[in-house]
């Protein structure tokens, strides 16, 4: 089966998307670059122009004091003024006053004598760690203005006015931006050229590995992908023909192991049918179980059903081995259970009849644990029989006291009945309002954390001490949380059933003497 060539939109080829990213990238670049050094530039700049201002009028201020000190100080300080003025055309402004701001000091002979008043309209104050006390400067976009003192004795006697000019920071700027821009064009277009000659290097050998990867996935499995390059790109192309091979090599085992899956999901269908789903209710008691598998099918089994009217089963067993051989035997045990329970036959009875079956249609090495109790309604006694099964938890209610009841008994399939019979025992038990039996598998005692620190049975008989009085139902629950928790998120190892039983209301029939 073939099928069509994707076509591809030339905006979403990755060379094109490598061109835009690479513009983008350069102009990103380039731009901040620029930027940052256009900043750079203007702050070194306006630095020594400011410093350049405050020194020239601190010159001007220490060399008027003598002047200022006269008492016709103008006939100094004006041509002094003048000649300052005449030196640089950077130099836009000097006025020298008095400590009353009268101008002794000016480019125009007019202002001598007059009050001065600098206007600070359109300046706005800068600071500057050169500036001392008495100093300020202000500037605009063309100018800057220093104002120092002139000290005589330590005694402010005048003030300079010193203004410099901006125009040629702003030409050094305007030249700056323009060197940067024409650079940066130079560079964009090296950097684009340099870009679609790698970009090209790239998108060939990939256009190859898309042929061959697209014949591939038509299912030419014999294709070979084939690479003039040294580069990952031809580590890449081996890959792929590797995968080709392999692929080829593993179909049948793909085609095994999703009959193999499809089976299983059979198995675990199959397998929900054998479980109960729902609590099994009756009147003066309470049960509640839980099942989960360690994998898709297990082999534990849990069964409650009634014997007549006034007599219930409870059966919970344990088959050595998961998957669907303990599937069967578990879907066996099940039907054998339920054909030989009946009001005559005790629950020693069945558990030696069961071992009878299963000794000589069991695989070597393979085994069940097994528990059964007959629960009467009216009298609330509880008749149980054990094969290899956990000890029992039993909890009473009027002595608030949790216990563990290890009982005898070999496990089923082991042991001829000769040697089996005599190792059996059958136990007896009257329940209480309030009191709890609690069953469980292995999966539950020998769970473990991430340190495969195992859950021990003192943290079973902990957890029942404290939640038994909730009743059976909320047991089952508060034992499955605290599994969860106790777990940590590792990995559940066994199937997990658990089983519980509560008399909510007082026997029916008065208690009788009953063999413990």
């Amino acid at each position: 089966m073939t099928t069509t060539p994707t076509k591809l939109n030339p905006w979403y080829s990755l060379k094109a998307q490598l061109i835009l990213g690479a513009i983008v990238m350069l102009t990103i670049t380039l731009g901040s670059i620029s930027y940052f050094l256009l900043v750079h530039e203007k702050y070194v700049l306006i630095a020594e122009i400011e410093k350049t201002t405050i020194f020239q009028g601190r010159n001007i201020a220490l060399g008027s004091e003598k002047a200022l000190l006269r008492s016709d100080p103008e006939f100094e300080l004006f041509p002094r003024v003048k000649r300052i003025l005449s030196r640089s055309a950077s130099i836009t402004s000097v006025v020298i006053t008095d400590a009353d701001g009268v101008i002794h000091g000016d480019s125009e002979l007019a202002n001598i004598s007059q009050p001065y008043q600098f206007d600070t309209s359109g300046f706005k104050a800068k600071s500057n760690p050169l500036l001392v006390a008495d100093e300020a400067l202000y500037d605009d976009k063309d100018s800057i203005v220093l104002r120092t003192p002139i000290r005589s004795l330590g005694k402010v006697i005048g003030h300079v006015h010193f203004g410099y000019s901006k125009r040629d920071l702003n030409r050094s700027i305007s030249r700056a931006i323009t060197i940067t821009m024409i650079c940066g064009m130079l560079a964009f277009g090296l950097g684009i050229i340099l870009a679609l000659l790698l970009f090209r290097r790239i998108a060939d050998p990939v256009n190859t590995l898309v042929t061959g990867a697209r014949r591939i996935g038509e299912g030419h499995l014999d294709t070979k992908i084939e690479l003039r390059s040294k580069s990952e790109l031809s580590v890449l192309a081996d890959s792929f023909n590797d995968m080709a091979t392999k692929i080829a090599l593993t179909q049948e085992e793909l085609i095994s192991k999703e009959r193999m899956e499809a089976e299983l999901e059979i198995a675990h269908d199959i397998q929900s049918t054998l479980i109960p789903t729902e609590s099994f209710k009756t009147e003066g008691f309470e049960i509640g179980f839980y099942y989960k598998a360690a994998t898709q099918v297990g082999g534990d089994y849990v069964d409650v059903f009634p014997i007549d009217d006034r007599n219930i089963a409870l059966v919970m067993a344990d088959v050595a081995g998961k998957g669907v051989p303990g599937l069967v035997v578990m879907a066996m045990l099940k039907v054998m259970v339920r054909a030989l329970v009946d009001k005559e036959s005790s629950p020693k009875d069945i558990v030696l009849r069961l071992n009878s079956s299963l000794t000589d249609n069991l695989k070597p090495k393979m085994f069940v644990t097994f528990f059964i109790a007959y629960l009467n309604l009216d009298t609330a006694q509880l008749t149980y029989s054990n094969a290899g099964h956990n000890p029992l938890v039993i909890y009473r209610d009027t002595d608030d006291r949790c216990d563990l009841h290890r009982m005898k008994g070999p496990p089923l399939g082991i042991f001829e009945d000769c040697e089996f019979g005599p190792l059996l025992h059958e136990y007896r038990m009257r329940l209480q309002p309030g009191d709890v039996v609690f069953q469980y598998t292995d999966g539950l005692n020998e769970s473990t954390d991430p340190t495969g620190r195992p859950l021990h049975f003192e943290n079973i008989v902990g957890v029942a001490q404290r939640f038994a009085s909730e009743g059976a139902l909320a047991l089952v629950q508060r034992m499955v949380v605290f599994e969860e928790v106790f777990r940590k998120g590792a990995v559940q190892q066994d199937d997990i059933t658990l089983l519980a039983l509560s008399a909510t209301e007082p026997a029916r029939v008065p208690e009788t003497a009953v063999e413990s």
